[in-house]
Protein backbone atom coordinates (compact mmCIF):
# COMPACT_ATOMS: atom_id res chain seq x y z
CA UNK A 1 0.00 0.00 0.00
CA UNK A 2 2.90 2.46 0.78
CA UNK A 3 4.44 1.70 -2.64
CA UNK A 4 1.15 2.42 -4.37
CA UNK A 5 0.74 5.70 -2.52
CA UNK A 6 4.23 6.62 -3.41
CA UNK A 7 3.74 5.89 -6.80
CA UNK A 8 0.55 7.97 -6.85
CA UNK A 9 2.15 10.97 -5.34
CA UNK A 10 5.27 11.13 -7.63
CA UNK A 11 2.96 10.71 -10.49
CA UNK A 12 1.18 13.60 -9.33
CA UNK A 13 4.62 15.53 -9.23
CA UNK A 14 5.04 14.15 -12.13
CA UNK A 15 1.37 15.78 -13.72
CA UNK A 16 2.15 19.36 -11.83
CA UNK A 17 5.64 19.73 -13.15
CA UNK A 18 4.47 19.16 -16.57
CA UNK A 19 1.84 21.95 -16.51
CA UNK A 20 4.23 24.36 -14.86
CA UNK A 21 6.43 23.36 -17.84
CA UNK A 22 4.21 23.91 -20.31
CA UNK A 23 2.52 27.20 -19.20
CA UNK A 24 5.92 28.49 -19.03
CA UNK A 25 6.83 27.98 -22.69
CA UNK A 26 3.66 29.70 -22.97
CA UNK A 27 4.09 32.79 -21.23
CA UNK A 28 7.75 32.38 -22.52
CA UNK A 29 6.49 32.81 -25.88
CA UNK A 30 4.14 35.82 -25.11
CA UNK A 31 6.62 37.33 -23.13
CA UNK A 32 8.89 37.15 -26.73
CA UNK A 33 5.35 38.12 -28.58
CA UNK A 34 5.08 41.53 -26.16
CA UNK A 35 8.87 42.73 -26.71
CA UNK A 36 8.33 42.38 -30.80
CA UNK A 37 5.35 44.31 -30.46
CA UNK A 38 5.84 47.09 -28.84
CA UNK A 39 7.83 49.04 -31.02
CA UNK A 40 4.06 49.31 -33.08
CA UNK A 41 2.56 49.96 -29.79
CA UNK A 42 1.50 53.59 -29.92
CA UNK A 43 2.63 55.78 -27.01
CA UNK A 44 -0.60 56.46 -26.04
CA UNK A 45 -1.27 52.62 -24.83
CA UNK A 46 2.11 52.48 -22.50
CA UNK A 47 2.19 54.20 -19.25
CA UNK A 48 5.96 54.76 -17.60
CA UNK A 49 6.02 56.66 -13.85
CA UNK A 50 8.52 56.69 -11.72
CA UNK A 51 7.18 55.08 -8.21
CA UNK A 52 9.20 55.48 -4.51
CA UNK A 53 11.75 52.68 -5.61
CA UNK A 54 11.63 51.67 -9.02
CA UNK A 55 9.80 52.51 -12.13
CA UNK A 56 6.42 51.00 -12.97
CA UNK A 57 5.40 50.28 -16.65
CA UNK A 58 2.66 49.09 -18.64
CA UNK A 59 2.02 48.18 -22.19
CA UNK A 60 -1.63 47.62 -23.39
CA UNK A 61 -1.25 45.06 -26.90
CA UNK A 62 -4.04 44.53 -29.27
CA UNK A 63 -6.23 47.33 -26.79
CA UNK A 64 -8.35 47.74 -29.63
CA UNK A 65 -9.11 43.97 -29.66
CA UNK A 66 -9.10 42.90 -26.03
CA UNK A 67 -7.31 43.92 -22.92
CA UNK A 68 -3.70 41.84 -23.55
CA UNK A 69 -0.64 43.24 -22.03
CA UNK A 70 2.09 43.60 -19.89
CA UNK A 71 3.11 45.23 -16.83
CA UNK A 72 6.26 45.39 -14.58
CA UNK A 73 8.89 47.42 -12.88
CA UNK A 74 12.81 48.46 -13.38
CA UNK A 75 14.71 49.47 -10.09
CA UNK A 76 14.80 52.72 -9.81
CA UNK A 77 18.77 53.52 -9.13
CA UNK A 78 19.03 51.37 -12.57
CA UNK A 79 17.76 54.22 -14.16
CA UNK A 80 19.64 56.67 -11.67
CA UNK A 81 16.83 59.05 -10.54
CA UNK A 82 16.90 60.38 -14.79
CA UNK A 83 14.02 62.50 -15.70
CA UNK A 84 11.61 61.11 -18.05
CA UNK A 85 12.41 63.30 -20.97
CA UNK A 86 16.06 61.83 -21.03
CA UNK A 87 14.61 58.02 -21.23
CA UNK A 88 13.90 56.52 -24.66
CA UNK A 89 10.75 54.51 -23.08
CA UNK A 90 9.98 51.73 -25.22
CA UNK A 91 13.81 50.37 -25.41
CA UNK A 92 13.48 50.34 -21.88
CA UNK A 93 10.67 48.23 -21.38
CA UNK A 94 12.21 45.78 -24.24
CA UNK A 95 15.65 45.54 -22.36
CA UNK A 96 13.84 45.21 -19.12
CA UNK A 97 11.43 42.14 -20.88
CA UNK A 98 13.99 40.51 -22.59
CA UNK A 99 16.35 40.01 -19.29
CA UNK A 100 13.28 40.05 -16.51
CA UNK A 101 10.99 37.86 -18.48
CA UNK A 102 12.35 35.98 -21.09
CA UNK A 103 15.75 35.43 -19.69
CA UNK A 104 13.93 34.37 -16.43
CA UNK A 105 11.15 31.97 -17.94
CA UNK A 106 13.65 29.99 -20.20
CA UNK A 107 15.82 29.69 -16.99
CA UNK A 108 12.63 28.71 -15.22
CA UNK A 109 11.97 26.32 -18.35
CA UNK A 110 15.21 24.30 -18.51
CA UNK A 111 15.01 23.74 -14.42
CA UNK A 112 10.90 22.16 -14.67
CA UNK A 113 12.80 19.92 -17.84
CA UNK A 114 15.31 18.95 -15.45
CA UNK A 115 13.08 17.50 -12.59
CA UNK A 116 10.42 16.33 -15.42
CA UNK A 117 13.03 14.04 -16.63
CA UNK A 118 13.99 13.02 -13.36
CA UNK A 119 10.25 12.08 -12.49
CA UNK A 120 10.25 10.24 -15.19
CA UNK A 121 13.18 8.31 -14.50
CA UNK A 122 11.28 7.44 -10.84
CA UNK A 123 8.30 6.74 -12.76
CA UNK A 124 10.33 4.05 -14.97
CA UNK A 125 11.71 2.36 -11.85
CA UNK A 126 15.34 4.23 -12.42
CA UNK A 127 16.84 5.51 -9.30
CA UNK A 128 17.12 9.45 -8.59
CA UNK A 129 20.53 9.68 -7.67
CA UNK A 130 22.18 9.24 -10.79
CA UNK A 131 24.99 11.64 -11.90
CA UNK A 132 23.44 12.91 -15.02
CA UNK A 133 21.11 14.25 -12.53
CA UNK A 134 23.64 15.76 -10.06
CA UNK A 135 25.39 17.22 -13.34
CA UNK A 136 22.22 18.96 -14.18
CA UNK A 137 21.03 20.70 -11.05
CA UNK A 138 24.91 21.61 -10.50
CA UNK A 139 24.77 23.65 -13.75
CA UNK A 140 21.05 25.24 -13.01
CA UNK A 141 22.75 26.29 -9.66
CA UNK A 142 25.31 28.14 -11.37
CA UNK A 143 22.61 29.40 -14.17
CA UNK A 144 20.40 30.94 -10.90
CA UNK A 145 23.38 31.92 -8.99
CA UNK A 146 24.58 33.85 -12.31
CA UNK A 147 21.38 35.72 -13.44
CA UNK A 148 20.64 36.74 -9.53
CA UNK A 149 24.08 38.31 -9.42
CA UNK A 150 24.39 39.51 -12.86
CA UNK A 151 21.12 39.85 -14.14
CA UNK A 152 20.22 43.60 -12.71
CA UNK A 153 23.71 44.19 -13.91
CA UNK A 154 23.27 43.84 -16.97
CA UNK A 155 19.82 44.74 -17.28
CA UNK A 156 21.84 48.25 -16.39
CA UNK A 157 24.23 47.79 -18.77
CA UNK A 158 21.20 47.16 -21.84
CA UNK A 159 19.18 50.01 -20.62
CA UNK A 160 22.68 52.79 -20.78
CA UNK A 161 23.43 51.51 -24.08
CA UNK A 162 19.69 51.61 -26.08
CA UNK A 163 18.04 54.15 -23.43
CA UNK A 164 19.83 57.08 -22.02
CA UNK A 165 23.03 58.82 -23.74
CA UNK A 166 24.50 58.46 -20.07
CA UNK A 167 26.67 54.99 -19.45
CA UNK A 168 26.42 53.97 -15.65
CA UNK A 169 26.91 50.26 -14.23
CA UNK A 170 24.80 49.14 -11.25
CA UNK A 171 25.44 46.25 -9.14
CA UNK A 172 21.91 45.02 -7.55
CA UNK A 173 21.78 40.98 -6.16
CA UNK A 174 18.60 38.98 -6.58
CA UNK A 175 19.35 37.60 -2.81
CA UNK A 176 16.30 35.31 -2.57
CA UNK A 177 17.64 33.75 -6.25
CA UNK A 178 21.33 33.52 -4.90
CA UNK A 179 19.90 31.65 -1.56
CA UNK A 180 18.57 28.51 -4.30
CA UNK A 181 21.03 28.66 -6.10
CA UNK A 182 23.87 27.84 -3.37
CA UNK A 183 21.19 25.42 -1.46
CA UNK A 184 20.83 23.91 -4.68
CA UNK A 185 24.85 24.05 -5.50
CA UNK A 186 25.46 22.65 -2.31
CA UNK A 187 22.11 19.85 -2.75
CA UNK A 188 24.44 18.29 -5.40
CA UNK A 189 27.64 18.32 -3.79
CA UNK A 190 26.06 16.18 -0.79
CA UNK A 191 24.22 14.13 -3.06
CA UNK A 192 27.04 13.36 -5.47
CA UNK A 193 29.06 12.55 -2.11
CA UNK A 194 26.77 10.26 -0.98
CA UNK A 195 26.66 8.44 -4.30
CA UNK A 196 30.01 7.90 -4.59
CA UNK A 197 30.31 6.09 -0.70
CA UNK A 198 27.37 4.00 -2.55
CA UNK A 199 29.70 3.13 -5.26
CA UNK A 200 32.17 2.35 -2.55
CA UNK A 201 29.84 0.00 -0.69
CA UNK A 202 29.04 -1.98 -3.61
CA UNK A 203 32.51 -2.22 -5.08
CA UNK A 204 33.73 -4.18 -1.29
CA UNK A 205 30.76 -6.72 -1.47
Amino acid sequence: MRSKNNYRNINNLHSLIKFFYYASIVFTGISFFATIAIPFVPDSYISFEKGVREWVYSVDILDWYAHVGVNGNIPRNILHFRLIDMINIKAAIIMDLLVSSILEFIIVVIGLRKMLDLTTNILDGESPFQLKHIKSLRKLSYAILLYSTLGNTLLSILISVFTTSVFNVTIIFAWSGVLIGIIGYIFSDITEYGLFLQDEYDATL
